[in-house]
């Protein structure tokens, strides 16, 4: 929470200096915003903070060597950025466009249990990129959108159950798997002109990048659901 917060902050104090700076150089707000002034093309750069989840579940009874239904739970969390481009129409006060996104997901956790039910889990999200279609209400300046599409990430997780004697993962009930998914994504934002060229951005989204089945090497079976939150600041440059 503290780092949202964080990244609010500095979106809302830039903005604002941004504006002030703007106010001082341009003439009056209604002539910035034309009939049609948020179409066009874009290119940017975002940064900020996401928050996930690796969840599995024990589909038998012995990947954790537990019960059926088992379930072990693994937060992630860290830094994200990336670059975007995009192409928006605007009818009245109706805009709507494609934009496309590649980046960093920084989230990585780990969840170790030594004690009862002595279990591991571990998840890391990297790269990531999504294509997803815009909706907006555009207020002069102001422009209020929701979006949603579909996502790509890297991802790697390692699941399994530990020794009790010494703490160390159990080779035959435990697994290891990486590899590129492919899910959906939603969220929605509010974007800022600060000139004609320039705004800037505060958007939040959500990737659910589905579930991935992992088998030890005695046959069980687990499976861990992905999926990460994330609030991010951005900058665009409109040609």
């Amino acid at each position: 929470m503290k780092q949202i917060l964080l990244v609010s902050a500095v979106y809302f104090a830039f903005a604002g200096a941004a504006l002030a700076a703007d106010a001082v150089v341009t003439e009056p707000t209604s002539d910035l915003a034309p009939a049609g002034f948020w179409a066009g093309g874009y290119v940017g750069l975002h940064v900020g903070y996401g928050r996930g989840n690796g969840n599995a579940v024990d589909l038998d009874d012995s990947f954790f060597d537990e019960s059926i239904g088992q379930t072990h739970d693994v937060d992630t969390e860290g830094f994200v950025g990336g670059v975007q481009a995009g192409h928006n129409w605007q009818t009245g006060s109706f805009v709507y466009g494609l934009e496309a996104d590649i980046g960093y997901l920084g989230l990585d956790g780990v969840n170790e249990i030594l004690d009862e039910p002595d279990n591991y889990g571990s998840a890391k999200l990297g790269l990531y990129g999504d294509l997803t279609a815009r909706l907006g209400f555009a207020a002069d300046r102001l422009l209020i959108y929701v979006k949603g599409g579909v996502a790509a990430t890297r991802y790697d997780v390692t699941f399994g159950d530990l020794h009790n004697i010494n703490g160390t993962l159990d080779g035959n009930s435990s697994e290891s798997r990486s590899g590129g998914r492919v899910g959906y994504t939603i969220g929605g934002g509010v974007e800022l002109a600060l000139s004609e060229k320039w705004t800037t951005k505060l958007e939040y989204q959500y990737f659910d990048f589905g579930t991935v089945g992992l088998t030890d090497i005695q046959g069980d079976k687990a499976e861990v659901d992905i999926d990460a939150h994330t609030i991010k600041v951005g900058l665009n440059y409109r040609f």
